[in-house]
This record gives C-alpha cells, sequence and structure tokens, in this order.
C-alpha cells in the first residue's frame, strides 16, 4: 500500500481504537505509545522517500510530499512522538492528582491521533481548498485537548481558541477563494493545486495576487500567532495541559505557517518578492515587538513561553522578510529550532507545576537544588529561545543577520537585534529568578522526576543542541529543495 495512504489512513484508525478501549491506565498508556512510535515512523519513511528524490503523490496529485512539506511532516513525526510519550507520564500525574478521570485520559490519547491526522493532511495537501479545510480541522480536532479539563477556565480558552481561528481562517478562505477565481481558466492544469498555481503564477493577475496574500496573511496568521490576531494563544496555554501546549507550539503553529509559506511563493513569483517581503517584515517586525513587551510583565511561565511562541512566529516572518535564499533558508530552519525548542520548554512546564503546584515563578526558586535534571532542561530551553550560541535557534537567527547584511538591509538588522535583546533581557530575569532565587512559594512534590520520566526532555534537548551545532546533510537538502521550490531556481 501506498505510504501516503497510510499516512492519511492509520493515525485516524488508531484514534479510533483508542476511543473504543477499556478504561485501564496502563492498557491504554502502552497502546498511546506503541501507536505513536507506528505513526512517527510511517511520516519519516515518507520523508525518507523524498529525501532520496522520490516523487510522492496520489489521488490525482491532489495528495503530494514534496520538501517543503516533509520539512514540516518531520516535526510531526520527532517532536510529535516525544511530546506523545510524555504526555503519558503528564496524564498519570493528573490522574493520581484528581484533576481528570480516566475517560478524559482516554479522549486525551485519542484526540491527539485525530489531531496528529490532521496536521498530516495539511501539509500533504496539494489542492489549495483541500489545505485550508484540513488547517481548520485542525483546530476541531485540538480544542477538546486544550480542554480537557473541563473547568470555567479551560472551556473558555478553548472557546476563545475555536472562535478567534475559525474567523481568521474565514480570511483565509477568502484567499482561497480569490485565489481560484484568478487562476480558473488561465493557467495550464487544475486551478486548485499548489503545484500548477506554482507553476503559472506570472500568468496571474497581479493586484489580484496581493489581495490573496494579504487575506491569507490574516486567515494563516492568526492561526500562527501572528500579531494582533495572537490574543489566543496566550489564553490558550496558560489553561491547557503541558503536552496539548508543546503540540500546539511545537508543531500547529508550523502547519499555520506552511499554509501561509505556500501562498507566500505562489505571490512572489507571480508579483515579485519585494511586496511579500515587505508585507511580512512589517508583519514579523509588529509581532516581534509587541510579544517582547508582554514577555517583559510576564511571570506565569506558561504564558512567557506563549508569547514566546507569538515572538518566534514573529522571527519565522522576519525571515520571509528579509528574503534572499539565505532568509528563506533561515526561516523554514527556525521553524524545526522552535519546534523542537518549545516543546521541551513547555513540557518542562509540567514538571516545573507538580514541583511548585504553581505556573507563577515569582513563587517558585531553588529549582537547581530541588530538581536539577529539570532544571538544566528548562535551562536549555530558555537559552534556545534567546539565540545563545551552541543552540538550535541560534542558528536561523543568525543567517537572518547574514542575509540582511548580505542585502545590506541595515536598518532592518537594528530592529531585529533590538527586538531579540528585549527578550533576552526579559528571559534569563525570569530564569534566574525561578531557578537560583529562593524559594518563596511551596515546594509540593520535593524531588526530582525519574529518568523514565524525563527522557522525552532530554531527547528533544538533544536534538536542540545537535541542530545547534551539526549540520545534518538530508535536513539541509530538504531546506535547500524548498528554498529553490519556492524562489523556482
Amino acid at each position: 500500500m501506498d505510504i501516503l495512504v497510510l499516512i492519511l489512513t492509520v493515525p485516524f484508525a488508531f484514534g479510533m481504537i483508542m476511543f473504543v478501549m477499556p478504561l485501564r491506565f496502563k492498557l491504554l498508556q502502552n497502546l498511546h505509545i506503541v501507536f505513536s512510535v507506528i505513526v512517527s515512523t510511517l511520516l519519516l519513511s515518507a520523508v525518507g522517500k523524498v529525501v532520496n528524490a522520490e516523487e510522492l503523490s496520489i489521488f490525482h496529485n491532489y495528495i503530494f510530499l514534496d520538501s517543503l512539506g516533509a520539512i514540516f511532516l518531520s516535526l510531526i513525526a520527532i517532536t510529535g512522538l516525544l511530546v506523545n510519550v510524555y504526555a503519558t507520564t503528564y496524564m498519570k500525574w493528573e490522574l493520581e492528582d484528581g484533576h481528570i478521570d480516566i475517560k478524559e485520559v482516554k479522549n486525551y490519547f485519542a484526540l491527539s491521533f485525530i489531531f496528529t491526522w490532521t496536521m498530516s493532511l495539511s501539509v500533504l495537501c496539494n489542492n489549495i481548498a483541500f489545505m485550508w479545510a484540513a488547517i481548520e480541522a485542525t483546530t476541531l480536532a485540538s480544542v477538546f485537548l486544550v480542554a480537557v479539563k473541563k473547568d470555567k477556565k479551560s472551556t473558555e480558552s478553548g472557546y476563545k481558541y475555536i472562535v478567534l481561528c475559525s474567523i481568521g481562517l474565514a480570511f483565509a478562505l477568502y484567499a482561497t477563494i480569490l485565489l481560484f477565481s484568478a487562476a480558473n481558466g488561465k493557467i495550464d492544469g487544475e486551478a486548485m493545486l499548489y503545484t500548477n498555481l506554482l507553476a503559472n503564477a506570472v500568468n496571474l493577475d497581479s493586484v489580484a495576487l496581493k489581495l490573496v496574500f494579504i487575506f491569507a496573511l490574516i486567515g494563516f496568521g492568526t492561526k500562527a500567532g501572528l500579531a494582533p490576531t495572537h490574543t489566543w494563544l496566550p489564553d490558550v496555554h496558560a489553561e491547557g495541559p503541558a503536552p496539548t501546549s508543546a503540540l500546539l507550539s511545537g508543531i500547529l503553529l508550523k502547519c499555520a505557517m506552511l499554509g501561509l509559506v505556500r501562498y507566500y511563493a505562489i505571490v512572489a513569483n507571480g508579483v515579485g518578492f519585494d511586496f511579500v517581503q515587505t508585507v511580512m517584515i512589517v508583519s514579523g517586525t509588529l509581532t516581534l515587538f509587541i510579544s517582547a513587551f508582554f514577555l517583559i510583565r510576564q511571570h506565569n511561565v506558561k504564558r512567557m513561553f506563549a508569547y514566546h511562541s507569538v515572538a518566534h512566529m514573529g522571527v519565522i516572518a522576519f525571515g520571509l522578510g528579509v528574503g534572499g535564499a539565505i532568509g528563506l533558508f533561515a526561516a523554514l530552519f527556525h521553524c524545526a529550532a522552535h519546534s523542537f525548542t518549545k516543546a521541551l520548554a513547555f513540557c518542562s512546564t509540567g514538571n516545573i507545576a507538580r514541583i511548585y503546584g504553581t505556573k507563577d515563578m515569582t513563587k517558585m526558586g531553588g529549582m537547581i537544588r530541588i530538581a536539577p535534571l529539570t532544571a538544566v532542561l528548562f535551562g536549555i530551553a530558555i537559552c534556545s529561545l534567546v539565540g545563545v550560541p551552541g543552540f538550535a535557534i541560534f542558528v536561523s537567527e543568525f543567517l537572518i543577520f547574514k542575509a540582511a547584511a548580505i542585502g545590506e538591509q541595515y536598518l532592518l538588522m537594528g530592529i531585529f537585534a533590538i527586538a531579540l535583546a528585549i527578550i533576552f533581557i526579559a528571559d534569563f530575569s525570569h530564569f534566574f529568578l525561578a531557578t537560583f532565587g529562593k524559594v518563596e512559594g511551596e515546594v509540593v512534590h520535593n524531588s526530582e522526576m525519574k529518568f523514565s520520566e524525563n527522557f522525552p526532555l532530554i531527547a528533544l534537548a538533544i536534538l536542540i543542541v545537535a541542530f545547534g551545532i551539526w549540520q545534518f546533510d538530508s535536513f539541509t537538502f530538504l531546506l535547500d529543495e524548498s528554498v529553490k521550490s519556492i524562489m523556482k531556481k
């Protein structure tokens, strides 16, 4: 059977199986891990075929996997697997503490596979209408992962999430309709296929394409967390379970960004790169400084990392705005670097909340003595997020500076540097308070987590350092091919 068919059926089937399993935690836990390994193996197998320059498409090219999609499919596979393994530990804690019941745990595990299925579908869709529908479906699949506890605050945050993202994606739907209208009858082949639209973008009306991109930016930018339509994101991360936040920030935001990148490629090749780069610079700058302002004032550890999600979507937008081969390479690399980093960051908040019984960093302190491994993992996430050399995010941020310098865009270099400096100062002040400061609140669990419980976090930390130090040829190949496809070189 074709690997793409398996990707489109197996995660959904596993979700359905989980729904009908008996209410026994050990069984649910083991199945969740085994199923996650199988799904990730399938996804990475497909990515491997693309790395070996094999063309993947089914259903008359409606479903396809190119080098650009392979980057994001690998994030679903790797980040998704490690977060899902950690989720079994986190849900055991929540069950033991009486915050949720076993039925809610089963539903959470089942819905996580449906969520994986919708994200994979959004990456694989060549038809832009199907891609929009799949990204909208990710909202419906993930909202129940946010509101799993069903209390007032989590329900409110879930409601805000689904309303704002659905309204935002309505703009993306209009972009889809407008693009089809501009292309129908004017290009060779079907006017809804991304590959056809990209190949024939120069034949489309330039005014229509500019409107298409503005609507796509509003729509997919809302789901990706770009300012000023980012307001759903802090509430969702503050109230949702730590693994849910890791999946949303680590993977889902990137799927929305992929949708925007595809529209970026079409419009850039139709009207020229200057227009899309200018728009993305404005969006990226606005997003960076709004998030930096809120980071300074933030003491809730999950809300802090939520605003970091906003900030780093701004970094990706800024990279797309700087443009050129290096700028595009940096933006796509940042998607992967941020995926691993934010997964580690949010999973570490699960440990921290269990240790202190609070998310307020002013009531923490002494983490390096109480839970040294968690403190180190927390520190690795912070160091990567602020761009410390030797960690993954430094690579992409350095490349953005390099791209701007090559293009003699010195003003942009200054703006970018100021935003990153504010974020750096804000983050380390919070980090030192929680890690090395005096214990101000109650320590609920006065011990470190077991190694087996921390294993997924350790694996994410290794990935962050590895991507910050080494160059992985297969991943670099995907990045290079993706840049070539966007620039049509």
